[in-house]
């Protein structure tokens, strides 16, 4: 038996388990997300001062969004795979607006790329569950 290569960074979504592996990326890209905001958001409330001269407490709120995006995409909701990607991209365009252009922008580029993942996984297995079933009758 060949094994198939898998691309990570273009998952493939014709199955349920690869769209699944795929809606997998956006959980731990969200997770990442929020794991990431909370530590700079401690930053800037123990430093009683912005982080990065724009992060402050604030971004708690952030990290709480994206930790229920991450279990609303495992959970295999389009609508947080979506909200992920949409909420992450309008972050780091404020992001760049208020700081170094280039500063995170690999970084930025993975996580966008693991966010369209997810709506690819999740978008596929809405459409493969809804496919009549190829078992034959009995």
């Amino acid at each position: 038996m060949e094994r198939q290569k898998t691309n990570f960074w273009w998952p493939d979504v014709s199955t349920i388990d690869g769209a699944k592996k795929a809606s997998m990326n956006g959980v731990w890209a969200a997770v990442f997300t929020a794991v990431v905001t909370a530590l700079v958001a401690s930053w800037a409330l123990g430093a009683q001062a912005a982080a990065f001269g724009y992060i402050t407490a604030w971004a708690f709120l952030d990290a709480i969004l994206f930790s229920v995006i991450a279990l609303g995409i495992y959970k295999e909701s389009r609508f947080a795979a979506v909200a992920g990607l949409s909420l992450f991209v309008i972050e780091k365009i404020d992001q760049f607006s208020h700081g170094p252009k280039t500063s995170g922008i690999i970084m930025a580029i993975v996580l966008t790329l693991c966010y369209l993942a997810a709506i690819r996984g999740t978008y596929a297995l809405r459409r493969l569950r809804a496919a009549p079933s190829m078992q034959p009758a009995v």
